[in-house]
């Protein structure tokens, strides 16, 4: 697909050119702090799971902070699937250098490696993976592909209602009316942005290409995967850093789901 090998070179320049809290030491930050890369509501989701001597997989990894510290916890085996090769590079050199159980390894989510079928028993995928796919029926297939019978997997994400919200930094945002409604929330459009703010404040010539999906696609698309939905939790914070104005306001700007493969 044209729109991933582009989210690819994307990714990897905006990676080559991270700022502020992208470009520093993750090494320092896995030694001093019990969690450092977890919001707590959802850590303490994952914690009341017995990760010792199990494989978890995780889904788009980014720079792989996550899942370094999920493999600080005693698990046999960590690998995490990413699109960006320098993300992946970065990701394996901190493993090795804290010679950590954890590979990552660079390729399409949708084309993971057979080898991985059924290798799992516990999955990850936290915020901004989702947004990346056309179509979350097939993203899902791949996941509960690679998951053991009866594997659990966690997911914490941006909740679809922000799809309706405008940022500051949008054309359509109202400072008068941060909270108000702006967008359809069912729209399919395809959302096209140059340079990726949180990791780069330059922006750059490659296209990110992105896509919205509602929470009923989201739970469909699990169904339909063979996934039963154990846990679902809605959560007043945001996780994604753009909506955090309207923290602990009552509006539903994040979610966890837990789920297990039938």
């Amino acid at each position: 697909m044209s729109y991933i090998n582009e989210n690819k070179k994307a990714w990897e320049k905006a990676f080559d050119h991270r700022s502020g809290h992208y470009s520093e030491d993750l090494i320092e930050k896995l030694k001093e702090h019990k969690q450092p890369f977890f919001h707590q509501d959802f850590f303490d989701i994952i914690s009341s799971h017995n990760l010792t001597d199990k494989t978890i997989g995780q889904f788009c990894t980014n720079n792989g902070r996550e899942l370094l510290q999920l493999s600080t916890m005693g698990v046999d085996k960590a690998i995490g699937f990413d699109l960006a090769q320098n993300m992946v590079d970065y990701a394996n050199d901190i493993a090795s250098t804290l010679n950590l159980p954890a590979k990552f390894i660079q390729t399409n989510i949708l084309e993971i490696d057979r080898m991985y079928n059924s290798y799992f028993d516990y999955g990850l995928i936290t915020v901004g993976a989702m947004c990346w796919f056309k179509d979350l029926n097939t993203f899902f297939k791949k996941v509960t592909d690679t998951l053991k019978p009866s594997a659990t997997l966690f997911i914490h994400e941006s909740h679809p209602f922000e799809l309706m919200l405008a940022t500051p930094y949008e054309d359509d945002y109202i400072e008068s009316s941060p909270k108000a409604l702006v967008y359809d929330y069912f729209s399919k459009k395809v959302w096209e942005e140059h340079g990726m703010g949180y990791m780069s404040e330059e922006k750059l010539e490659n296209t990110f290409t992105s896509f919205s999906h509602s929470l009923s696609d989201v739970f469909t698309a699990l169904i339909n995967n063979g996934f039963e939905i154990i846990l679902f939790k809605e959560f007043d914070y945001c996780i994604g850093n753009i909506l955090n104005h309207l923290d602990h306001q009552g509006i539903p700007l994040s979610m966890a789901i837990v789920a297990t493969k039938k």
